[in-house]
């Protein structure tokens, strides 16, 4: 246990969160961080995501093309909000990294955008460059020789809860934005009320897939650390809740107004955050 250092502020003071079958989760004493231990090894890593996960995510609800609709409508609307001259360029380009299979990327293509995507698995790289013609590379963005200072706005959703490195990845964001560019990035909510009631049966706590977790705080601290000064975080309801699917009518409808309230007092099921390029 003494091995353990916060992969965000490399501190050694932790505490036990929760005992897991094959680990356990640590917890930053320091900047909150939460972690799985031990860590996954690149090697260890590499042969999750090239054993078939795509195949299991595109089962996924979160996978189908109305769902990419949604998520972009909603980004729309927060960039209307805190960058709306962004919205009015005549060439706006978005790299999204860890595109998946590029539902998302096909949405933001047809909406007039300048689009590219990183995805670190082959087949499902090929499969989204079928959808935006070419424009997806395979690899870690802090691998690959993309364009410094062009992007307008570089999106990452649910990428950094994977990542061993999460700092080193959050910095080539800041490098690949253009001056006043834009990061979106969201994540689980280790902080949200349904990781608070199911502790270690929390739906996110799936190790080696997530590997790292975030709340409000922690999210600041790790933004603040790849360089970003100007930031916004704040938590909110899940589009899709696929835990409550088959529950009852009522229940289901119980569990939906629960979702929609707790963000406003930083209990929702995932943390956004939108940070400013100067």
């Amino acid at each position: 246990m003494s091995s353990f250092n916060c992969a965000v502020c490399h501190g050694d003071n932790h505490k036990l969160l929760h005992s897991l079958e094959d680990g356990t989760l640590l917890s930053c004493q320091f900047c909150g961080v939460v972690a799985f231990f031990p860590r996954p090894t690149c090697e260890e890593l590499k042969a999750f995501y090239d054993g078939g996960y795509h195949d299991t995510f595109s089962k996924s609800v979160m996978a189908e093309s109305i769902f990419a609709q949604h998520r972009y409508q909603a980004l729309v609307k927060k960039m209307h909000c805190y960058a709306p001259d962004l919205m009015t360029k005549k060439k706006r380009t978005l790299l999204d990294v860890g595109c998946g299979t590029g539902d998302f990327l096909q949405v933001v293509q047809q909406a007039g955008w300048h689009v590219t995507g990183t995805e670190l698995a082959l087949d499902a790289v090929n499969r989204a460059n079928q959808k935006v013609s070419g424009n997806v590379f395979q690899g870690d963005i802090t691998d690959l020789a993309l364009p410094c200072c062009s992007y307008d706005l570089v999106t990452s959703y649910h990428v950094i809860e994977h990542l061993l490195e999460p700092i080193a990845q959050l910095r080539r964001c800041y490098e690949l934005l253009a001056s006043g560019g834009l990061l979106f990035l969201e994540t689980p909510n280790i902080g949200s009320l349904g990781a608070r009631l199911r502790g270690k049966r929390w739906s996110h706590i799936i190790p080696p897939e997530h590997i790292i977790y975030f709340s409000p705080f922690s999210l600041k601290y790790a933004l603040n650390q790849a360089g970003f000064e100007h930031f916004v975080v704040y938590t909110t309801a899940p589009q899709v809740i696929e835990s409550t699917a088959h529950w009852p009518f009522p229940l289901k409808k119980m569990a939906d107004f629960i979702y929609q309230i707790v963000p406003h007092i930083g209990l929702g099921a995932a943390v956004q955050a939108i940070a400013f390029k100067p």
